[in-house]
């Protein structure tokens, strides 16, 4: 079965609306070589929230979802309303991972109702945290 294709800046549109900005700026560009950026701004408890999104086409059945610096790769069109949604309405955590060649790293991860996305930051630091970050870290032990 073929994924479902669905209007990314519709998807982007509905993400935003449940989470109480009724006008997010979107902009919506053709790349060299084929594809499409979708860059949007929600405003989230008076901060600007910058998300882009990369694409095949319009009408897509994944994305490159881009939070703020946290890259997910292969989000499924149909799923990227929730991510979104859960990830800004504080329903994610960021995780600890220790990894090979550096001391420690972060995850931010996501679940949804067709599985669970990863996304990583390569510049992520819990002293420079954003709120909406914040509200996804597990608690000083």
């Amino acid at each position: 079965m073929k994924p479902e294709k669905l209007d990314i800046a519709a998807e982007i549109s509905a993400a935003a609306r449940s989470l109480g900005d009724t006008d997010p700026e979107i902009e919506e560009r053709e790349l060299d070589g084929g594809g499409w950026m979708t860059d949007f701004v929600i405003r989230l408890d008076d901060e600007d929230v910058e998300l882009d999104v990369m694409h095949y086409a319009r009408v897509a059945p994944s994305v490159r979802l881009t939070l703020e610096g946290w890259q997910f790769e292969q989000v499924a069109a149909s799923d990227l309303q929730q991510v979104i949604t859960k990830i800004l309405s504080g329903e994610a955590v960021i995780k600890p991972r220790r990894t090979f060649l550096r001391r420690s790293d972060h995850v931010l991860e996501v679940a949804t109702r067709s599985g669970t996305y990863y996304g990583s930051n390569e510049s992520f630091s819990k002293e420079r945290t954003a709120a909406w970050e914040t509200r996804l870290l597990p608690p000083e032990s």
